[in-house]
């Protein structure tokens, strides 16, 4: 019988399994097929989060506390890194995030793990100059990156001066089915004070400034001057731009037309009520907003930034705009919300797409057929 591929997978933190890069790795290692491949997991931080669902991850769970770098024992702690690798021999290393990118990478090599990769999965939010500095260095460590979309290749290849033929691109995966059996939860719409002819237009992120909400609330008074019988729902947990936002939306008069719930679990109950759904981002890596609108059926316009285009091919998927251009998020609202026929054939082209291209099985199968490669050519 032919030995498994061990896969370990290094993280800085995992502190929640809602984030993009969190909820995917959680995908990755509950979904890979147990017969061929055997995981482990390596985080440089402990978290109680992490504390209270380490056993819903069916792997081997260590820490290695590497972190805090005015302390010496983070220093004794990378040396304990190298030990690590050099018992547990590894087939792969798979790294996610800075600092991991960085020390994992390194010392995966150097301990003689012989397939090492590292991901990318935003939009150069961590790359100051010392950081980008060391991933240039770790990158020469690294046999493959792997991006969650085309731009963020892009980026990747341009501002750490990696070969283009050394990024691989594998789109994140979506649990389609928590979509499947979707209804408008006209109790949530009545209990949030929203009447029941009226359209919603919804907003999926958290207070961050790349969200650009404001961008959304300017348009949101744009719509407003010519329809009167449109809400605007704010999903996300806080953030340094919350307390902004909320005053930016009274600032402009339309404060009771605004809804703001926080971050949610039950994401369904929420989309059941938008008739559209939009996504601002300067910066997007490959969003799981997005792809939450595209599966359960919900017509969106999202800004030209990072990923989205990966999603949303203008007047195919949805509609895209200028990232922040008010006035044409404003006017792509207006038209999906005047045109009900345009509206459902964007719906029906974006799930068909999330259930053909960006499954989890899609995502799982994408990444299985990558790792036997890698071993296949070292062997």
């Amino acid at each position: 019988m032919t030995r498994r591929i061990r896969i370990t997978y290094v993280i800085d933190v995992l502190d929640t399994d809602l984030a993009g890069t969190e909820s995917q790795l959680i995908m990755l290692i509950n979904g890979l097929d147990k017969t061929r491949f055997e995981v482990r997991l390596l985080c440089f931080q402990d978290h109680p989060w992490f504390k209270a669902h380490r056993d819903s991850l069916e792997c081997d769970t260590t820490i290695i506390e590497i972190c805090q770098f005015k302390r010496l024992s983070t220093y004794r702690n990378i040396l304990k890194l190298f030990g690590h690798f050099r018992r547990t021999r590894p087939d792969i290393v798979h790294t996610f995030f800075p600092v991991a990118n960085i020390f994992a990478v390194i010392a995966a090599r150097l301990a003689g793990v012989r397939s090492v990769v590292s991901s990318r999965r935003d939009y150069g939010e961590w790359m100051t100059a010392r950081y980008l500095a060391f991933t240039k260095l770790a990158n020469r460590f690294a046999r493959r990156i792997v991006a969650n979309s085309h731009s963020v290749k892009a980026l990747t290849v341009e501002a750490e001066k990696v070969a283009t033929d050394k990024v691989d691109v594998f789109y994140n995966g979506i649990d389609v089915t928590a979509f499947d059996d979707m209804n408008v939860n006209w109790e949530l719409k009545q209990r949030l004070n929203i009447p029941k002819q009226n359209k919603v237009v919804g907003i999926v992120a958290n207070y961050r400034p790349m969200k650009r909400h404001d961008t959304f609330l300017l348009a949101a008074r744009e719509v407003l001057r010519v329809r009167s019988d449109v809400d605007f729902l704010f999903v996300g947990g806080g953030g340094p731009t919350e307390s902004d936002t909320v005053a930016l939306g009274k600032s402009l008069g339309i404060a009771e037309k605004l809804h703001f719930v926080g971050s949610q679990t039950d994401i369904v109950s929420y989309l059941s009520i938008m008739d559209v759904g939009v996504n601002c981002s300067e910066r997007e890596g490959l969003s799981n907003a997005v792809m939450e609108y595209m599966a359960a059926g919900v017509p969106s316009i999202v800004s030209q930034s990072g990923g989205n285009p990966d999603l949303i091919t203008h007047q195919q998927h949805g509609l895209t705009f200028p990232i922040g251009d008010y006035r044409a998020l404003a006017d792509g609202i207006c038209t999906l919300l005047d045109n009900e026929k345009m509206r459902e054939e964007l719906r029906l082209a974006a799930k068909k797409r999330t259930r053909g291209e960006l499954t989890v099985a899609a995502m799982l199968a994408n990444y299985e057929k990558w790792y036997t490669a890698m071993i296949e050519t070292t062997a």
